[in-house]
């Protein structure tokens, strides 16, 4: 015959073992807080990463670089840029988002002040193409981009045909995109 034990226990024996030292109960909230920071704060870099860098769709990355390149906005076209395009810019691979932003800003202090107005810049989407990791076309277009940048942050790549009116003149250029993780970045025109 099995014996099972009542749920009910008068004497308190299965009590839960609670600790009885106050500064050790007062350590581990302590801690247990510093670990919810620290993982706060990563998922906030995370998100600010993803949310405010990059653009949604290819067509969005060239438009928008494009934009803040006409207006020398040096915080547009940081987040704008791939890795291959910060290098290009910065002129070795020893960079960072901090570096490249002085830099540009010194480049950009002894021009003048932007003559293209928002509302003068006009974009035409002629052709979106996308490719994937894999393919012998990401594989062409990939081998350049590896030159300056690591192939390895790349998931897809994607060739925008784009006319630009800056409203003096018209261009149509060809631009190479890519999607690192969930967003798209200009990585260079001309292709």
């Amino acid at each position: 015959m099995n014996y099972e034990p009542e749920m009910f226990d008068p004497a308190g024996v299965n009590k839960p073992i609670k600790p009885k030292n106050k500064k050790a109960k007062k350590v581990l909230i302590y801690l247990l807080c510093v670990v919810i920071g620290i993982a706060f704060a990563a998922g906030a870099i995370y998100s600010y990463k993803v949310i405010f860098t990059g653009s949604s769709s290819p067509e969005e990355a060239v438009a928008e670089y494009t934009r803040a390149s006409l207006k020398y906005d040096v915080d547009g076209m940081i987040r704008q840029s791939s890795q291959y395009n910060k290098v290009v810019l910065y002129g070795n691979r020893e960079t960072s988002d901090r570096l490249l932003r002085s830099y540009l800003e010194k480049a950009y202090a002894e021009q003048p002040e932007s003559q293209y107005k928002d509302s003068e810049v006009k974009f035409e989407l002629i052709s979106v193409v996308e490719y994937e990791s894999g393919e012998p076309k990401f594989e062409e277009y990939i081998e350049k981009y590896s030159e300056k940048a690591d192939r390895e942050e790349v998931d897809k790549l994607a060739i925008v045909k784009m006319t630009v009116n800056d409203g003096n003149s018209s261009k149509t250029r060809t631009y190479l995109t890519v999607k690192c993780g969930m967003r798209w970045y200009y990585a260079y025109a001309g292709v």
